[in-house]
């Protein structure tokens, strides 16, 4: 008996995540398929386009396997990395690899547009221009690889590349387009003047489609290489914090949402809010048409996890109990061990994209238990500067949900709760942002409103209350946290 469901694709920083729901919102199967990120120069990062659709095409194969034929794809949406992109030619082949998120190469770019551009596209955005954003990094190709620039005919945002190969179309939602910072919120579409500035024009880049729309349908060579319908209906989808948002059910206010992938979300929905200044938080557009969200980022969320595990715990490999025993084996605060999990810069409140990280009060007796410690309390003091943002700036934060990989340890979720000082509740679906792009191929297939699906599907599971003496002794290391990062950097990068 066929089982009627939806595919959730997301496109993530280190691996794709594909599941299939469905039509009660349950995950009936999924799979992960991970991809290399080459680093050719300092602060360059990028990745194969044809690495992604390979793995794609493997977890989508994957996934309609462990089905055993049973099910009835409906629908596909689609979420991806943010600001990152791919050069094509003519024939949409890629000219270079994808430059993605991590890749800081527009460093001094960047800073040079800001002095000229910097206010056109805060008071467009809602964002101050930074090295991450896909304008920086165009307009650091146009400087400095004019040849190749003068090559490209489109350019697709990440998750579009895979729309393209679908479908045959190129198409992008607000959600992304906004967070390139070439795209008006207001507006939602491609503004001349900053494209200019980028070295393209409005019509290299994709369409513009709300997240739920059908932007093409699958083309019948693709759908016998994956093994699905031909003409199934792939709507445009969201960038992965708009569809992340959708996945853990942010579809009224006073909702915030706590995701611990590579990089740490902290998503809020603030649509009845003012907005608030340009970078006190970053604004986005919600996969909702006429929603907004508030984003605080952790740039090395899940990332300050893994890189600490191999450093620290390089024995324990995946075995996370053994991990959160050792951690579990330091008090809470960590014994005055204080880590900032800058890895890959700062972003909220900091945005010092230079920023790194650092371990501070060690003495000889610490160990490694106390420095994984403070590495989980470090990115949860980070969280909560996102939160205390988000409500300095008139953001209520009334409930807090919790996802992704690091949400898988227990012990993580514990500490986020003491050091917010407020419940947290565990989302049933993990991966929230394949979940939420399959929410939204469904709205699109069915003509649902986003928000209702969400409100009726996205369960909720474990709770998390802070516990009182680790509230106490985490807030004592959370001033201690703040004082360093304020001497550290507050200061003018070098």
């Amino acid at each position: 008996m066929s089982v009627p469901g939806y595919l959730g694709i997301d496109l993530g920083t280190s691996a794709v995540k594909v599941l299939f729901q469905d039509e009660g919102g349950k995950v009936r199967a999924k799979a992960r398929v991970p991809y290399e990120t080459r680093a050719p120069q300092p602060n360059w990062a990028e990745q194969s386009p044809r690495d992604w659709w390979r793995a794609t095409g493997d977890a989508v194969r994957k996934v309609l396997a462990s089905l055993g034929g049973e099910a009835d794809v409906r629908g596909i949406g689609l979420s991806g990395q943010l600001n990152g992109f791919v050069l094509l030619d003519r024939d949409r082949e890629p000219l270079h690899d994808a430059v993605i998120w991590l890749d800081l190469r527009s460093a001094d770019t960047c800073a040079r547009l800001g002095e000229t551009v910097g206010a056109r596209v805060a008071e467009l955005t809602g964002n101050p221009l930074s090295p991450i954003a896909v304008m920086s990094k165009l307009a650091w190709f146009a400087e400095n690889e004019p040849k190749l620039m003068q090559r490209v005919h489109r350019i697709a945002l990440v998750k579009d590349y895979i729309l393209m190969r679908l479908t045959g179309e190129l198409a992008t939602d607000p959600s992304d387009g906004c967070c390139s910072a070439l795209m008006g919120i207001d507006s939602g579409a491609w503004e001349a003047d900053l494209c200019e500035h980028a070295g393209v024009s409005p019509s290299q880049l994709p369409r513009v489609a709300p997240s739920a729309a059908i932007a093409g349908r699958v083309r019948p060579q693709v759908a016998a290489e994956l093994g699905l319908p031909a003409e199934t209906p792939v709507v445009t989808g969201a960038g992965d914090v708009a569809a992340l948002a959708v996945g853990c059910g942010i579809v009224a206010g006073g909702r915030a949402a706590v995701t611990l992938g590579t990089a740490g979300h902290v998503v809020l929905d603030a649509t009845e809010r003012p907005s608030p200044d340009p970078g006190a938080v970053w604004l986005l557009p919600h996969a909702i048409p006429d929603r907004r969200l508030w984003l605080g980022l952790v740039m090395s969320g899940g990332l300050s996890l893994s890189w600490g595990r191999g450093v620290l715990a390089a024995g324990v490999g995946d075995d996370y109990a053994a991990l959160e025993d050792l951690a579990r084996s330091a008090p809470p605060g960590a014994g005055g061990v204080t880590f900032l999990p800058f890895l890959e810069g700062a972003s909220t409140p900091y945005h010092r994209p230079d920023a790194r990280a650092s371990f501070h009060g060690m003495s000889s007796t610490h160990g490694p238990a106390h420095m994984l410690r403070a590495v989980l309390e470090g990115v949860a003091f980070n969280v909560r500067q996102c939160v205390e943002v988000f409500e300095a700036n008139g953001g209520a934060v009334e409930h807090v949900r919790l996802a992704e990989g690091g949400a898988r340890m227990p012990l993580w979720c514990q500490i986020i709760a003491d050091v917010l000082g407020r419940p947290v509740r565990l989302l049933v679906e993990s991966d929230t942002s394949a979940a939420g792009a399959a929410l939204l191929a469904r709205a699109g297939a069915e003509g649902a409103p986003v928000a209702e699906l969400a409100e009726r599907l996205v369960e909720t599971g474990r709770v998390f209350e802070p516990e009182e003496e680790a509230v106490s002794a985490t807030d004592e290391a959370f001033r201690r946290y703040v004082a360093i990062c304020e001497q550290t950097l507050r200061a003018p990068a070098s």
